[in-house]
């Protein structure tokens, strides 16, 4: 059973909340605190909060536009993306974002959020295809700017057309639906998919069901993180426990519908259940 004052268990907690009352910062900071028991998430928020002050004695005008946030953060500050060591984990940890001063699209954006927010200003993040970006507005306006979190500027749209075509080769076609804000559960699942991935490639099986299992907290029936997890599973060789969720699996009803996809995971099924015995979660 999870203590009820663990990393997971705060971080369940989170996820039981309307989406627009989740925290985002402390969500983001048990991700954090989950891969690293020291992980102080009180000192954490503490400098959040003081880069907030910071940025409120300097950009005295009411609401800065996107440009002077960005020269605060990037040029005053110096976060910035980590383009030398991009697959990183450090880079998607938010902790380790605060002390380097580095990161990958999403997490910093999490600090330009943060900042903006004791701001006044309105702000959130965008789930761009392939590069995560942050809008900003001044209350009431009609009108939001966007910013490149990684780079430290201003985007117009052009650029993100630009960006778009570059980050998925041609691939997608540029449309305003690719810039309205994302769900603060759409912002942890890709932070977590993140990591999941370079978990996966770097073959720590260990971490990346950790991270499969989050995932399924924010979306239980999420095709790829239970394929994913099963995966990991049978790696692990815990043959049992992946039967059972391809078990889980084999209920929905959109495997239902393919008989070919489902008679394929009865097999699977099958073949791990003759390997049960073998060895075991302990």
């Amino acid at each position: 059973m999870t203590p009820p004052d663990s990393p997971r268990a705060r971080f369940a907690a989170q996820l039981r909340r309307p989406d627009a009352e989740i925290d985002l910062i402390e969500a983001a900071l048990l991700i954090a605190a989950e891969h690293d028991v020291g992980v102080n998430l009180v000192s954490c928020r503490a400098q959040l909060d003081a880069l907030a002050q910071r940025a409120s004695q300097v950009l005295a005008t009411p609401y800065p536009d996107a440009a002077r946030l960005c020269e605060f953060v990037a040029e005053a500050e110096g976060f910035r993306g980590n383009a030398k060591d991009y697959y990183n984990p450090d880079n998607s940890y938010l902790d380790r974002v605060l002390a380097t001063r580095t990161g990958i699209p999403i997490s910093l954006a999490l600090i330009y959020l943060r900042i903006a927010e004791a701001l006044g200003l309105d702000a959130a993040g965008v789930g761009f295809p392939g590069h995560f970006l942050v809008r900003i507005a001044a209350p009431g306006s009609a009108t939001a700017e966007l910013i490149d979190p990684f780079t430290g500027r201003t985007l117009s749209r052009d650029d993100c057309r630009a960006l778009l075509h570059t980050g998925t080769r041609g691939a997608v076609e540029f449309s305003e639906q690719l810039l309205q804000p994302a769900r603060k559960r759409e912002i942890l699942q890709r932070m977590l998919r993140n990591l999941k991935m370079i978990y996966l490639q770097r073959e720590d099986f260990g971490e990346s069901l950790s991270l499969c299992d989050r995932l399924l907290l924010i979306d239980a029936d999420a095709l790829q993180d239970v394929m994913d997890r099963v995966l990991i599973l049978e790696k692990l060789e815990c043959f049992g426990p992946a039967a059972d969720e391809l078990e889980r699996l084999a209920a929905h009803a959109e495997l239902a519908a393919r008989p070919e996809a489902l008679a394929s995971v009865t097999r699977k099924i099958e073949q791990l259940r003759s390997r049960t015995g073998s060895a075991t979660l302990h």
